[in-house]
């Protein structure tokens, strides 16, 4: 990363530099996280840093087209409050402080904007702002882009050794120590606390996608699912490329897309107007 230029950021620029950026940004990023325990394993911003960091290595590949947002360091973590330090949002407080976000850009001329994610539990609250933001403003483009999702399935497979994983895992933490190793606790690693009874739930239910409530407290002990004892930074590395390339190839797309595509999901009031410069 160190041959690309600085990323566009909107907390670093003076208000003269954004009023410049117009003529140029073409999509402006706005990461959210989370702050939520990540077991022994990883650091209660853990989601925060790799959403922040993959959005901000995204702008820098695409220097200047692509602006990135002050990251949203809260969100829906209900399920993990029976460890101490998780802060989570209530839905509706969620929804807003992203219209807020949103409608901000919007008055400074910024129509098109991707939400970034890191987060699984804030993806009900994302498709609803997705669905709900576009009809009440007059935004160009609208979508959220969880990069979990963009993951290399082959070699999820061959990374993963555990037989329950999906938090503060071999692979989360591999990832964010090829992020962010600060962030790893090299020195309290460990393999997830899960019991019988929460393994055998989860199965039951969500492996025939019947969603409930849960806590963690009731799947493990410690708050990990997988085994970060087996994490190392090649394959951190390896699956950060591997979600980088997808990402790159998704861009492209939005970029290449006429406006009469984007514009699709806009009530009519909304894709007359055009652009607001």
């Amino acid at each position: 990363m160190s041959d690309l230029p600085n990323p566009l950021r909107l907390t670093h620029l003076t208000w003269p530099e954004v009023a410049a950026a117009r003529e140029h940004v073409r999509l402006v990023v706005i990461p959210v996280g989370s702050i939520e325990q990540h077991g022994p394993n990883s650091s209660l911003d853990t989601d925060l840093v790799i959403v922040e960091d993959l959005s901000l290595r995204m702008a820098a590949r695409f220097h200047p087209q692509i602006l990135v947002a002050p990251t949203v360091p809260f969100g829906m973590s209900a399920y993990h409050m029976g460890f101490p330090g998780t802060i989570t949002l209530r839905p509706t407080t969620y929804l807003h402080l992203l219209e807020d976000n949103i409608t901000a850009l919007l008055h400074h001329g910024f129509t098109r904007l991707l939400f970034t994610n890191w987060h699984n539990g804030n993806e009900p609250v994302l498709n609803l702002a997705t669905q709900t933001f576009t009809n009440r403003y007059p935004i160009e483009f609208l979508a959220t882009l969880s990069f979990y999702d963009l993951e290399d399935d082959a070699l999820e497979k061959e990374i993963v050794k555990s037989d329950t994983w999906g938090h503060a895992d071999e692979l989360e933490t591999a990832e964010l120590l090829a992020l962010r190793p600060d962030r790893v606790k090299q020195d309290a690693l460990v393999a997830g606390a899960v019991n019988d009874d929460g393994r055998s739930m989860r199965r039951r239910f969500w492996g025939r996608e019947i969603r409930r409530n849960m806590d963690f407290l009731d799947f493990t002990a410690n708050g990990a699912v997988g085994d970060a004892t087996l994490t190392n930074l090649a394959d951190g590395q390896r699956m950060i490329a591997a979600i980088e390339a997808n990402v790159d190839e998704l861009t492209r797309k939005i970029f290449a897309a006429p406006d009469e595509l984007l514009a699709r999901g806009r009530i009519p009031q909304w894709r007359a107007e055009g652009s607001r410069k």
